[in-house]
């Protein structure tokens, strides 16, 4: 009986994992976004998030 159990919620979660579960997106060094102040477009990883708009470093100086 207890391996029944087993065996079944295994079955489940390979359906699970196999169908519905979305690979994280992973922020790519490709994306870019367009400074709110100089509109230049500039790497996310350089830009700095101030009430929902990104700001280039060089601007906040």
């Amino acid at each position: 009986m207890i391996a029944k159990f087993v065996i079944f919620a295994l079955i489940i979660a390979i359906i699970y994992f196999v169908f519905f579960k979305k690979p994280n997106k992973i922020k790519s060094a490709q994306d870019f976004v367009e400074c709110q102040k100089c509109k230049s477009f500039v790497s996310i990883d350089e830009m700095v998030l101030s009430n929902g708009e990104y700001y280039c470093k060089e601007c906040l100086k």
